[in-house]
């Protein structure tokens, strides 16, 4: 004779309520995180001077130096020079030649390397001067990872220096930024994301040197807006504190 419970569902615990609706955490990338220069986020250093010709820069939570930063003209190298500060035996992992001012538009004023600058087969870039309004702008190609994971590739950039900008010095991007269409840009009406770097000088007790630096742009960039800021510190005849 068949019994009544034989027609019956097996046993099962009783499921917790799950809400499909409700929002999910995690992304598609798992557990690897990005930074993109779009993120808008910024790394703030101090650069500290030792001595007469020498500084150091570190971050403003932290002040363990990262880098050296040496005056060294003359030198065959460079005459501004970027040390690790970790190891003093290292040769210079950056640097700056300087070059005679002259009064033609747009020369170079300086050449940068940032990548082991002491091999006779270096890269150096140049930077050039402008006068805009009685004011000097400084501009270059700089490295810059403009998507994560891809390779740097050059980009214009300017620093603004003097006039509206005093006592900073501002470097920004030139044309439209990444993945963004051209039509549109207008290079006079561009926002605070189109600003890369911003300096502040000490000028009294108490304060720093501060430099606001866009994160994710990678290493090259990061070196070349540290040694470009020193060539406009030299041509500028501004003298840190």
């Amino acid at each position: 004779m068949a019994s009544n419970t034989d027609n019956l569902p097996a046993y099962q615990e009783k499921q917790p309520f799950t809400d499909i609706t409700a929002p999910r955490t995690g992304s598609i990338t798992g557990p690897v995180q990005t930074c993109s220069i779009r993120d808008l986020q910024v790394n703030y250093l101090t650069i500290v001077r030792d001595s007469a010709r020498s500084f150091h820069l570190a971050l403003t939570v932290d002040p363990t130096p990262l880098y050296r930063i040496e005056l060294t003209s003359p030198s065959k190298v460079g005459d501004i020079q970027i040390f690790s500060a970790s190891d003093s035996g290292l040769p210079a992992i950056a640097a700056a030649r300087l070059l005679p001012l002259t009064k033609g538009k747009g020369q170079p004023v300086a050449t940068i390397c940032t990548y082991s600058p002491a091999l006779p087969d270096a890269l150096w870039r140049p930077v050039t001067r402008t006068t805009s309004f009685s004011f000097p702008k400084y501009q270059s190609d700089i490295p810059v990872i403009s998507v994560p994971g891809r390779t740097a590739t050059p980009r214009p950039l300017t620093w603004k220096t003097g006039g509206t900008v005093e006592p900073f010095f501002e470097l920004w991007w030139d044309n439209p930024l990444p993945l963004m269409p051209s039509s549109g840009f207008v290079k006079d009406q561009r926002g605070l994301e189109y600003k890369f770097a911003t300096f502040a000088r000490k000028t009294g007790e108490g304060e720093d040197n501060l430099l606001e630096i866009r994160r994710g742009g990678g290493l090259d960039f990061e070196l070349s807006v540290i040694l470009e800021l020193f060539i406009i510190l030299h041509f500028n005849n501004v003298e840190l504190i």
